[in-house]
């Protein structure tokens, strides 16, 4: 009898763990999907930067081109500090996606 209580408790102590093991997966899936979304989130943020990082360098350069046309301006320039803060932007956010990875 003592030998049966004693296997009995350790295959109760057993299927417990199995429980605690189930609820740690089950919220280790939830965190790893979550995660996930905020990468797909800040992939496209960056994706976007870099976008509009081209386009204000297309126009700089049509600017550059241009200035020495008499024509008005009507493309919209960035500074160089604007350029550094979009450029720190952007290391900033492929810096967030690497910690997840």
């Amino acid at each position: 009898m003592d030998q049966l209580s004693s296997i009995e408790s350790q295959i109760k102590l057993l299927w417990e763990k199995a429980q605690e093991a189930g609820v740690l997966i089950a919220r280790l899936r939830e965190e790893k999907k979550a995660l996930q979304a905020d990468n797909e989130q800040l992939q496209r943020e960056v994706s976007k930067l870099r976008s509009d990082m081209a386009a204000r360098e297309t126009q700089m350069q049509k600017s550059a081109t241009a200035q020495s046309a008499p024509e008005p301006r009507h493309a919209a320039t960035i500074s160089n500090g604007e350029r550094e803060q979009l450029t720190v932007k952007v290391k900033e956010l492929l810096a967030r996606i690497d910690a997840y990875l």
